[in-house]
């Protein structure tokens, strides 16, 4: 059985800082930052979420942990603000460890999420993921998550469908 209990703080420390790395990785790939900048951004940007760590008002993170095996699989980390009347929560950040993907374990770790956010009394979950991101996008559809928003962008060159004529 898959269950989400809070972090402990040496974990959380580890988590953060593979995280933020991680987070700056993306974002660079998606062509949102400038390499010489990411770092950087990605610590305000979790800064800014987490200003008391785990003591961060409306913000919850959890270790992934298999009973049957007593393994660490991965982070759950959500928000939501249970004061309010759409009682919603936003996925932050969802990891299994690499050793642990293909196996299941992401599936269950959704289900165990879900469980948790429904005795919580929230309504809807909502998250973001790079489209770069094939695997996750593909648990997230197996899941019954729709999307909501879509992105898009081009790179504009001289190699693109434009007239250098007008």
């Amino acid at each position: 059985m898959i269950t989400l209990i809070p972090i402990e703080q040496n974990d959380f420390d580890a988590f953060l800082e593979r995280e933020i790395f991680d987070y700056a990785q993306d974002k660079i790939k998606s062509g949102n930052w400038l390499p010489e900048q990411a770092m950087d951004k990605s610590r305000a940007e979790f800064q800014s979420l987490l200003p008391d760590g785990l003591s961060t008002k409306d913000q919850y993170v959890f270790t992934i942990f298999d009973n049957e095996t007593g393994n660490k699989l991965g982070v759950m980390w959500f928000q939501s603000n249970l004061d309010t009347p759409h009682r919603r929560a936003f996925i932050n950040d969802f990891v299994i460890k690499e050793e642990f993907r293909g196996k299941g374990f992401g599936k269950k770790a959704m289900k165990a999420l879900h469980e948790k956010l429904w005795k919580l009394g929230v309504e809807s979950v909502g998250l973001h993921v790079f489209a770069h991101n094939t695997n996750a996008i593909a648990l997230y559809e197996k899941m019954g998550y729709e999307l909501t928003n879509l992105y898009m962008s081009k790179t504009i060159s001289n190699t693109t469908d434009h007239d250098s004529q007008t």
